[in-house]
């Protein structure tokens, strides 16, 4: 299948799947106006596609008011040529200095793959201010970002701030929605945990099995799960499971190999 057409076919069915969203104590979470910004674009280097493209398939809300001890999750979801990176900035910066931001996130090299990823950030932590985050997607020669204004609990205003006591069930912060790549490629799904203590990773295969260590398959120290030289018969779902004495969270992966066309 080509993969313009696999790109065009996975941004409709992202644009219409429900997202089931997590609880937070909102002022306003619709994305009927579109808080998200472009960067100009460079010339396009020699790549898969005549262009880096990147599109944001959820974009965070404009703003957000912490309830008292309420822990508050900004998700930012984009999809795009390549595998998209995602960063978050707190506070404000003006637009010049978020295009020349320098990725935290390693680029991996894959000019075939067309991913969708998901980020969110967490506050764990009484604000005093009202704050500024910041969801960075980059890919390639394209920049896009959208911001989100966090406002404090009335009550604590001007008072120092403070991260909750206790522990604390885990998040899954950073994962790939979906992942689609030309068959024989390498390919590393995140799966990156925020808990206290810290949460183990296990990963489910699309056969609902438990992955065992092998040449072909391995769970990283950090929780990504890298899968060598992929082939049709890895197609399906891949599940994260991040686990704590005080919970569990989990994320799925849907991984789609595509033949290549010279081949």
């Amino acid at each position: 299948m080509n993969l313009h057409v696999c790109a065009l076919a996975l941004l409709l069915f992202g644009s219409i799947a429900t997202v089931r969203g997590r609880a937070v104590d909102l002022v306003d979470d619709s994305n009927d106006v579109d808080n998200s910004i472009e960067a100009e674009e460079e010339k396009p280097r020699n790549r898969a596609f005549e262009a880096d493209w990147l599109k944001f398939t959820k974009t965070p809300p404009t703003k957000l008011q912490q309830a008292d001890g309420a822990t508050i999750e900004i998700v930012c979801e984009m999809m795009g040529s390549q595998v998209p990176s995602i960063q978050w900035v707190v506070g404000h910066l003006p637009r010049s200095e978020l295009d020349d931001l320098d990725s935290n996130q390693v680029a991996e090299e894959a000019p075939s793959a067309i991913v969708r990823v998901r980020s969110s950030h967490i506050i764990d932590h009484v604000l005093s201010e009202a704050r500024t985050y910041t969801c960075v997607g980059r890919t390639g020669s394209k920049t896009i970002y959208a911001s989100t204004v966090v406002h404090p609990p009335r009550s604590s205003r001007l008072t120092p701030e403070k991260t909750y006591p206790g522990a604390q069930k885990p998040r899954i912060i950073y994962t790939e929605k979906t992942h689609l790549d030309l068959m024989g490629s390498n390919i590393q799904l995140p799966c990156r945990v925020h808990a206290r203590p810290r949460a183990e990773v296990t990963w489910l295969n699309n056969e609902n099995k438990e992955i065992v260590q092998g040449h072909r398959h391995r769970v990283l120290p950090n929780g990504d799960l890298l899968i060598s030289e992929i082939k049709w018969e890895d197609m399906g779902n891949y599940k994260c499971i991040a686990r704590n004495v005080v919970g569990k969270d989990t994320a799925d992966t849907f991984v789609y190999p595509v033949l290549n066309e010279e081949d």
